[in-house]
């Protein structure tokens, strides 16, 4: 029984899945981030990485209030729901949902922060990528679209 429920509470760890630098951009570029609010993909390939180094399953207590989940760390308190007192749930979305390796409520979330507030909402694409070379983030990645 001890067993069962240490495998079940390693569910969600276990399975979490680190993604590759041209593989985020794919799936970014697939679920429309490039050019996205005027920002090249690469703006959101770097953001990603220093939010998460493309964790998708990725938890960490904020700096301020609640949580951050997922590969862009999208805050509890203010975009999704995980039951913070006082959270706002701007993305209309239950943070368990920033987990999933699809990424596909994650980028709606950000996509809904960027135009709400910028990449500027992220500290990390202010430190380390606002201003530099955005395009070594996709180099070498095949993006083009396959029929």
């Amino acid at each position: 029984m001890k067993l069962l429920l240490l495998l079940l509470a390693c569910l969600p760890l276990c399975t979490a899945r680190r993604l590759g630098r041209c593989e985020v951009a794919r799936i970014f570029k697939g679920q429309g981030l490039d050019g996205f609010e005027g920002f090249a993909l690469g703006n959101y390939v770097c953001m990603s990485f220093w939010e998460s180094k493309w964790k998708t399953h990725k938890v960490r207590e904020s700096s301020n209030v609640g949580k951050d989940y997922g590969i862009f760390q999208i805050n509890s308190f203010k975009w999704c729901d995980d039951g913070t007192p006082g959270g706002k749930n701007i993305c209309d979305v239950k943070c368990g949902e920033l987990l999933k390796d699809d990424l596909k409520a994650s980028i709606e979330c950000a996509k809904i922060i960027v135009k709400r507030e910028g990449l500027k909402a992220w500290d990390t694409w202010n430190d380390y990528c606002k201003g530099r070379n955005m395009k070594r983030w996709v180099k070498g990645c095949d993006l083009k679209r396959r029929h």
